[in-house]
């Protein structure tokens, strides 16, 4: 079997594309400190990602119209649209929501972002745009899910404190954040005083996220028998998430006594895998088991993935970053490295370039297990 023959095929063509991907995230990353990429870095890559899910999720790479590009110039006209949507989105979150500074408002309001957009494109179908014409449905979208991330970051999330400074639960009690006092104190007037502390509010909605990702590699199931149609689908998939995270969250944080961030940790590792499989490996080896066992069976290669990236990027980030790993920074670094670099770039390569030079898939993926 020839070299180009096999990267024509799962899962050697998807585990080319994740280590390529990921060297150049490692290299990325290793050339930043961590106040810078901790900062400005993580609201930028964060902000990249919401143009990718509409080019990839909404527009099915079909818009703008590049069929008369070939392979790597389709991929570098999207990717320059995507550059130039995440410096302004930047631009504007930093400038206009944190006072002109990088800091922790900006970059959880971007992952609050990518968050929403996720349930409004996966699980809501983009309704009630799902008509409109591709610019206007894909701009609306995006216009739709930073007023709600916005709305709910102002309601439910609360900075004033860092209620577990040493990174344990329980904790010895909460010291100032942007509270006066605290580090961000400058910037205390701009920061939300919502119903939940920060930390807490960040890891239930994460899970929530995780839940739905769980759901679609299920291929809905078991919502996929519902025969109901927007908004009402959504709504009931949205409402089983928020319970099944809520449960998840009083077992894990409540009665196990993690702590909310490495809760989030843990989320974040998992979603690595989910999007491992989504994006490089096209659903294998799940796939290939025409069943809701191919799902099941990916999302026990989900948390074996989760685990093993979890030691391999902690250690990366220990040694890079050393002492500046100090809570909750280290929490942010690995997560940074794992979604905020690592899943947009696989969303780049594998839906924008179609894992250019790589030869043409062998056959198309099939059908997510039902």
């Amino acid at each position: 079997m020839t070299l180009n023959s096999l990267l024509a095929r799962q899962p050697w063509r998807g585990l080319l594309g994740m280590a390529i991907v990921v060297f150049i995230a490692l290299v990325i990353s290793s050339s930043q400190s961590m106040d810078t990429f901790g900062g400005i870095f993580t609201t930028l890559s964060m902000s990249f990602i919401p143009m990718i899910a509409v080019i990839g999720n909404v527009w099915h790479v079909q818009y703008p119209p590049n069929d008369h590009l070939k392979q790597p110039w389709k991929g570098m006209m999207l990717l320059a649209l995507i550059i130039i949507y995440g410096a302004i989105a930047a631009y504007a979150i930093t400038n206009f929501i944190c006072g002109g500074v990088a800091q922790p408002v900006g970059n959880l309001y971007a992952t609050m972002v990518v968050m929403t957009l996720f349930f409004f494109v996966v699980v809501f179908d983009t309704w009630p745009y799902q008509k409109m014409s591709p610019p206007a449905r894909g701009f609306l979208t995006l216009l739709t899910v930073y007023a709600i991330a916005w709305i709910l970051l102002r309601l439910l999330f609360n900075f004033s404190m860092l209620t577990y400074p040493t990174g344990v639960n329980p904790s010895p009690g909460p010291v100032p954040f942007y509270a006066p006092g605290g580090p961000f104190e400058a910037f205390a007037a701009i920061a939300p005083t919502g119903l939940f502390p920060w930390e807490e509010a960040v890891s239930f909605i994460m899970w929530a996220v995780i839940i739905m990702w769980s759901f679609v590699m299920l291929g809905m199931w078991p919502f996929n028998k519902l025969k109901m149609r927007q908004p009402l689908f959504g709504l009931i998939v949205l409402a089983a998430c928020l319970v099944l995270s809520f449960v998840a969250f009083s077992i894990v944080v409540g009665v196990l006594h993690v702590e909310p961030l490495m809760y989030l940790n843990y989320g974040v590792c998992y979603c690595f895998g989910v999007f491992m499989i989504m994006m490089m490996l096209q659903m294998w080896p799940g796939r290939l088991i025409p069943t809701v066992l191919g799902g099941l069976l990916n999302l026990a290669l989900c948390a074996v993935i989760g685990v093993i990236a979890n030691e391999l990027v902690w250690a990366f980030c220990d040694w890079h970053f050393g002492e500046a790993m100090a809570y909750p920074n280290g929490v942010f670094a690995a997560a940074g490295v794992m979604l905020g670099l690592s899943f947009p770039m696989w969303g780049v390569y594998g839906d924008l370039f179609e894992f250019w030079p790589m030869p043409a898939p062998a056959a198309p993926p099939e059908t997510d297990p039902q």
